[in-house]
């Protein structure tokens, strides 16, 4: 097993029903149309509105952990804001599926898992191994099964996102995908 998809981090809990677009950020107030996304700008006003001592207090590889309906409403700035703080990875009662894939694009694993806010509070540690599918909280021995994620999404957190992931795929294998493969065929 990689040691990347092993790992220990200090919990950031947070409730239910926190919001993409206007609690982990606040989209309206970064909304700039005429320059890209700086990363910077969004680490540094994730979750604002709802900690405003996060972005000061985050440290690289902390985990969020979060109830149900987490994230409901977002762009995929979301997020990149919350990989951009430093968060490993979002665990929570439940999102909407389309998070997951957001997140996945970023290099950013979110996984719905039930119970998880019963067996950590806010500062404490979790160890999660996402190749086993294993969460466990060393100070008090709960642990709980979530999904093993398949190689390939442990490829693309691997390597930082979907991106980077294909690029590493060309540079091995000589082509993006077999998709790719398909469409040379279909031209010959």
């Amino acid at each position: 097993m990689s040691r990347k998809h092993r790992f220990t981090g200090r919990v950031w809990k947070f409730g239910d029903y926190i919001r993409g677009d206007s609690g982990i950020l606040d989209f309206a107030l970064i909304r700039d149309h005429s320059k890209p996304f700086n990363e910077k700008d969004l680490a540094a006003n994730c979750f604002k509105n709802i900690r405003a001592e996060f972005a000061d207090n985050v440290r690289k590889g902390d985990i969020v952990v979060a109830g149900k309906g987490f994230a409901n409403y977002n762009h995929p700035q979301v997020s990149l804001a919350i990989k951009a703080a430093g968060i490993r990875c979002v665990l929570c009662e439940s999102c909407e599926p389309s998070l997951v894939r957001k997140a996945l694009n970023v290099g950013l694993p979110v996984l719905p898992v039930p119970g998880i806010t019963r067996i950590v509070e806010d500062g404490e540690e979790l160890e999660v191994d996402l190749e086993q599918g294993s969460i466990r909280n060393p100070k008090t021995g709960a642990a709980l099964a979530t999904s093993v994620l398949p190689e390939r999404m442990l490829g693309i957190i691997e390597h930082g996102g979907v991106i980077e992931y294909l690029a590493y795929q060309k540079m091995i294998h000589g082509t993006l995908t077999r998709l790719d493969i398909g469409r040379r065929k279909a031209a010959e």
